[in-house]
């Protein structure tokens, strides 16, 4: 049966020698393959340590009888001696069989027998990967003796395998047990096996670590052999002596002849590199470790390089090499761990950490929170958002901002036009008065800015010397007139828009026009608008033709970027107090006039004509434009007109003057008022005194402005009209 172990721990020795060939990681396209040291006597001179060895003080021990190439029976051994010493160097050096050396424990004289043990350590220095454990005893062999394993240096020991004639008695283990599939193969078997008093001389010990071992065969795919067969430490306890049974008696010459002695002590196994190394060196602190290959680290090459963590560490096998990947960290960080749930999720298990370039992720694929990047290859900016104006902080691929609804700008650091003081809550809105602002407010102040003619912090009010405040108007308000002689004026109350037309109906299509054309006669009042309503039409072809329609319409303003040439207020108004005609001019094409409109304002309560002035009159004059002299003065140039300044009468405060040529009058005066006329009647035109004032009246003259009627003792309203 021992022939048969033996044969079994061959073979498998075999199939390991032959994959222990393959000393290359790469093979010849570069590619990883699996890769192991040599395989080798793992126990060939390392020096065991043992409990217990002849010669401390020097005894006699003497031979069994019938023991082979025996010529003297009883020997010495001595530790002091170089020549008859037995000590535990002799267990794993280099001897040949006609010259044997063995170690060699005490005697049975010396009390060694069970139940006191001897013990043999043996120390590998790393973890090896152990086929067998080969002992050739110089006596007789054992009747128990067992023998253990440590799987790392401080790790309690395991036992390997049990050989003993009284299995039950010795070990309390069952005889001749053997495995199933299924069961645990991290157990120990007993044997009485080699338990045999015969030899005397020159027993063989052969224990297969696989041997009995259901799933040996499929050894690569079991984690559970793998660690079965690793050991850094193996120890053989020598438990029980064999003996004739002549012990008893207590001979010193039989118990001489009675000792534990072993001339060979051999492992056969690989340094464990799992796959991943060819060779095992020492390092700097001179202890043995693999030489890792696979990007594959540890003594034992148990585990990944720092960066090659994208799936886990595997053994290498026949089938796959099993080599360590990199991370894939973008090329911005140079550390990782492995992530299990990762891997599980993608198939790759690399986790990047300490990302550079203000990256994130597992793979710095992406920015971190708050930053951004336009390219994959560029480094990531932080977003900036401004934190009162966004509703994140978190920015898109190009940088923008998330803004609130009323903040603008690209990190949302202003408000939206219309909108001012960005604060948590965002913008408030600008509060301007639209027909008195340009544009929007101050988006920081929310200070609106106004029109030329136009005041106040939300531009809703005309300056002193202006009014009406409209939204078409460029300069916000309309500059009083009130004839030059105040600046002081408001919309006047009781006058409605009044639209004067001509549609030249005296043809079927108007008038033809190339030039210019005089299309009003005298026109009367305050004009505000020129609407001309005109046909184009093309004349490249006699016939048919094509007939294009437009409407053209002009503000009369001083304000308005067209009017030419430039005129101030006053000097623009003054040219509508007294306008009589309108020329309008076609230069290109020819142009059909087919209607003009003006808008003009007459007394009335419909639409309200907001452009009509009240003045408020300095002393001295009278009058809603202050077109009349007030009594007690008179025109500083006699018949000057509403134009020139009123100077006090000179009467030596003895009655009133005539307010055009200043001649002292005790008259009242009579003031009737016609929108856009003024009619002037002079006291020396009266008739003598009579019942009825009108029949003694004479038109003097047309004007712009107040018509004023003076007749001696009698004041009252007088209508006129247009002579």
């Amino acid at each position: 049966m021992a022939g048969v172990i033996w044969c079994l721990a061959l073979v498998w020795l075999g199939l390991h020698l032959t994959m222990g060939a393959m000393d290359s990681c790469y093979d010849a396209h570069g590619r990883a393959q699996r890769c192991m040291p040599i395989f080798e006597n793992a126990a060939f001179g390392r020096l065991a340590q043992v409990s217990n060895t002849c010669g401390s003080p020097p005894e006699d021990y003497c031979l069994q009888m019938g023991t082979r190439d025996s010529t003297t029976l009883c020997h010495r051994c001595d530790a002091g001696s170089d020549v008859l010493h037995h000590n535990a160097t002799y267990l794993t050096d280099f001897h040949s069989q006609e010259e044997p050396t063995w170690w060699q424990s005490q005697s049975m004289a010396f009390e060694v027998q069970h139940p006191n043990s001897v013990n043999i350590t043996l120390h590998l220095g790393k973890s090896y990967e152990i086929t067998y454990v080969r002992l050739k005893f110089h006596t007789s062999r054992p009747e128990s003796f067992a023998i253990y394993k440590r799987s790392h240096s401080n790790s309690p020991w395991i036992p390997y395998q049990y050989y003993s004639a009284s299995c039950e008695k010795t070990y309390r283990k069952p005889e001749g047990q053997f495995l199933r599939p299924g069961q645990d193969e991290r157990v120990a078997l007993c044997t009485d096996e080699f338990s045999d008093i015969s030899p005397l001389s020159g027993g063989n010990v052969a224990f297969s670590t696989l041997e009995g071992r259901p799933s040996a065969y499929s050894f690569d795919q079991s984690p559970i052999l793998q660690e079965w067969v690793t050991g850094t430490d193996l120890k053989i306890s020598l438990d029980r002596l064999n003996t004739f049974g002549d012990d008893i008696f207590k001979d010193p010459k039989v118990l001489q002849s009675y000792y534990y002695a072993i001339s060979d002590f051999s492992v056969g196994g690989r340094c464990k590199c799992n796959g991943h190394a060819s060779e095992c060196i020492p390092n700097e602190e001179d202890q043995l470790v693999c030489l890792c290959q696979h990007n594959t680290t540890g003594v034992d090459c148990e585990l990944c390089q720092p960066f090659y963590q994208d799936r886990p560490w595997a053994r290498g096998t026949a089938e796959a090499a099993n080599e360590c990947l990199p991370c894939n960290c973008s090329g911005r960080s140079d550390e990782c761990f492995y992530d299990w749930e990762l891997y599980r999720r993608t198939g790759h298990g690399g986790h990047c950490r300490n990302c550079q370039d203000n990256t994130d992720g597992p793979h710095c694929e992406r920015c971190r929170q708050n930053f951004y990047r336009w390219d994959t290859q560029a480094a990531c900016q932080p977003c900036n958002c401004n934190p009162a104006g966004s509703l994140n902080p978190q920015c898109d691929s190009s940088g923008a901002c998330e803004c609130k609804a009323t903040v603008a700008g690209w990190k949302c650091e202003r408000c939206r036009d219309g909108f001012h003081s960005l604060s948590e809550g965002g913008c408030r809105p600008c509060a301007c008065d639209a027909a008195g602002s340009v544009g929007t407010c101050d988006p920081n102040t929310g200070h609106c800015r106004c029109k030329e003619k136009v005041e106040g912090y939300l531009c809703n009010r005309c300056q002193p010397g202006s009014f009406n405040l409209q939204l078409h108007n460029p300069t916000g308000c309309t500059s009083c007139f009130c004839y030059g002689h105040s600046t002081a004026c408001t919309v006047a109350q009781g006058y409605e828009v009044h639209n004067i037309i001509s549609d030249f109906s005296q043809g079927s299509w108007g008038t033809f026009l190339y030039g210019y054309i005089c299309t009003l006669q005298r026109y009367v009042g305050l004009i505000a608008l020129l609407t001309a309503a005109v046909s184009l039409i093309s004349f490249w072809e006699l016939y048919p033709f094509v007939c294009f329609q437009s409407c053209i319409t002009q503000r009369l303003h001083e304000a308005e970027e067209e009017m030419q040439p430039a005129l101030s207020a006053f000097q623009f108004q003054r040219l509508l107090s007294n306008l009589t005609a309108l020329r309008i001019q076609a230069k290109s094409s020819r142009i059909l006039l087919k209607e003009v409109q003006l808008t003009s304002a007459h007394p009335g309560l419909s639409q309200p004509a907001l452009w009509v002035e009240e003045c408020i009159c300095p002393q001295g004059y009278v009058g809603q434009f202050c077109e009349s002299c007030a009594p007690g003065f008179k025109r500083e140039v006699p018949f000057g007109g509403p134009l020139v300044s009123c100077v006090p009468c000179s009467c030596n405060q003895h009655g009133s003057c005539d307010p055009d040529t200043g001649q002292s009058s005790l008259s009242l005066s009579v003031s009737a008022i016609l929108f856009g006329i003024v009619v002037r009647v002079s006291d020396k035109d009266l008739g003598d005194q009579g019942s009825n004032p009108h029949s003694a009246m004479k038109l003097a003259r047309c004007d712009f402005g107040l018509v004023t009627v003076s007749q001696p003792k009698l004041s009252h309203k007088v209508v006129v009209g247009i002579k």
